[in-house]
């Protein structure tokens, strides 16, 4: 008896601070209001400390964002993660928090994720800042460029076995292809059984992040994403060792990454050598697969756009002497309309929804208040299919990108000098893994109605399953 009275006190002490937690929430956003003679926008607050959070991961993005729209507006309050947030759905909005005032915006992610990627904490951002330029520097287009051939392997390497299966889930394999072209440009490893398993063990760390419950608990989702993480830190750590022992003609994000120095000449350290290879590998393969999964998908629903993107490709191929030759950043440059496609594909698919800031003093938007330590969710999914931008924007309409689009409807890799560093190398990678999968198989979806998973990615649930039957040599 003595303990469930102690549970129950504890558990009503908890409750009462979450109220008051909340309560002093709402009223320091009602004083700020009314200090400073801005308007908070309409929305909800719902339930205390969790607000809305629970309602946006079961509905997922597009609908959550919509119905809120629909009733409060283009810009709207809500409660997520624990922390109040200010929603916008502009372009407008979305360049002057991303670009032209991201200085006044830090990047976001949840404790519970920055835990999984082992993300810099506050005392080092000087040379977290550092760190991304150099990044940046060696994801750089010319650089990227070179990298062609060894996408091209790659994409035979994953592409082989397709016949040979017989279901194919698609998500499953271009999480396999992004992955390895992901490790190979971060850390120069080609694939391997130490990269399989590495793959293996990355997917237990996305699937933690998928999960509503993060809790280090034993037998959760969560708590064994953890464990995976630190298997993944541990090999590498032996991968720096290894590099560092070895010289190698090209040069990959780590070796750029090793070479980096802070305005006191000091080098990274291992721990945040390999923070870095963690965070950059799963930035640089999740999303990019659940895209692939999508344009899969999405040709494979518009056969007529298949063909057409069938005929560019077969035009490259029988222009090589030899049917092994790979390609190259001119073949690249000659697939005008397979890149209208993936540019079609990055608008209508949005695997990236909505990009999370977090003020750092007060901010007054278009006469909207944002109080300081507030998150601000920039939607990127509901302009890109907002008719304001593009004409029937949920039709799958590759010719729309042959002419001018306005750029501010458009923004598939984010705004500013935060945009994804690897957007480059994202398209090299379609494109060669486009060429040898029209080139070479026919496919079609055998999978059920479809239905969503949608984090840590929007994906087909079920990963999208086709049958594929390999090309006749003379109809290739």
């Amino acid at each position: 008896m003595m303990q469930l009275a102690l549970i129950t006190a504890a558990v009503l002490l908890f409750i009462t601070s979450i109220a008051a937690c909340w309560r002093k929430s709402s009223n320091s956003g009602q004083m700020i209001d009314s200090l400073h003679g801005a308007q908070l926008p309409k929305g909800s607050w719902s339930i205390p400390w969790i607000g809305e959070s629970f309602t946006l991961y079961n509905q997922g993005p597009y609908q959550f964002y919509s119905q809120h729209i629909a009733r409060y507006g283009r810009t709207f309050r809500t409660h997520l993660m624990g922390i109040p947030t200010i929603v916008t759905s502009t372009p407008e909005a979305a360049k002057f928090v991303l670009a032209t005032r991201q200085k006044l915006f830090l990047v976001f992610l949840p404790p519970s994720i920055s835990r999984l990627l082992s993300v810099y904490p506050a005392s080092q951002d000087a040379m977290k800042e550092t760190a991304i330029k150099t990044i940046r520097d060696s994801l750089h287009s010319e650089l990227v460029r070179n990298k062609v051939a060894k996408v091209d392997r790659i994409a035979r390497w994953v592409l082989s076995s397709w016949d040979k299966q017989p279901c194919v889930i698609t998500y499953q394999e271009t999480k396999k292809f992004a992955f390895h072209v992901a490790l190979d440009a971060i850390t120069g490893m080609a694939p391997s059984p130490e990269t399989m398993k590495m793959m293996d063990d990355f997917s237990y760390i996305n699937k933690g992040m998928g999960t509503s419950m993060q809790f280090n608990i034993p037998g959760t989702s969560y708590h064994m994403a953890l464990k995976k993480r630190q298997q993944v830190l541990e090999s590498f750590s032996c991968m720096v060792k290894k590099r560092r022992s070895e010289k190698s003609n090209e040069k990959c994000t780590l070796d750029f990454l090793m070479e980096t120095e802070d305005e006191n000449g000091e080098k990274l350290p291992d721990d945040q050598l390999q923070s870095q290879l963690l965070g950059l590998t799963f930035g640089g393969f999740d999303t990019s697969a659940a895209f692939f999964m999508w344009l899969l998908k999405l040709l494979g629903e518009n056969q007529q756009i298949l063909q057409q993107v069938k005929a560019e490709q077969d035009t490259i191929r029988m222009g090589k002497i030899s049917p092994e030759d790979p390609l190259s950043w001119t073949d690249i440059v000659n697939m005008p309309y397979s890149s209208t496609v993936i540019q079609e594909t990055l608008r209508l698919a949005s695997v990236v929804p909505f990009l999370t800031r977090q003020a750092t003093e007060d901010v007054i938007y278009e006469g909207v208040r944002i109080p300081k330590g507030w998150l601000v969710q920039v939607c990127l999914q509901n302009f890109h299919v907002s008719p304001e931008y593009h004409k029937e924007p949920l039709k799958f309409d590759p010719s729309r990108f042959q002419a001018p689009v306005k750029p501010a409807g458009f923004m598939p890799f984010g705004n500013g000098a935060k945009m994804c560093p690897g957007r480059e190398l994202v398209k090299i990678e379609a494109l060669v893994f486009l060429h040898y999968l029209v080139t070479t198989y026919s496919w079609e979806n055998i999978g059920s109605k479809t239905r969503m998973n949608y984090w840590p990615s929007p994906t087909v649930k079920g990963g999208l399953p086709i049958k594929v039957s390999k090309l006749r040599e003379d109809a290739a």
